[in-house]
């Protein structure tokens, strides 16, 4: 795939027929998260499918 990574997630997902989207978190916070943005998050708050995140075990 190419392109922005939450656009072709979303496209790939309504084009398969897919029910869930399982997606990984790298807990960035503070400048970095603002200037780079989160894909994650991205995908969270657009995909018409439930997206279940999972974060790094300490």
């Amino acid at each position: 795939m190419e392109g922005i990574p939450h656009r072709e997630i979303n496209t790939y997902t309504e084009e398969n027929s897919v029910d869930l989207i399982i997606m990984g978190t790298h807990g960035r916070t503070g400048l970095d998260r603002v200037l780079v943005g989160s894909n994650t998050e991205k995908i969270v708050r657009t995909s018409e499918v439930p997206v279940m995140t999972v974060g790094r075990s300490e």
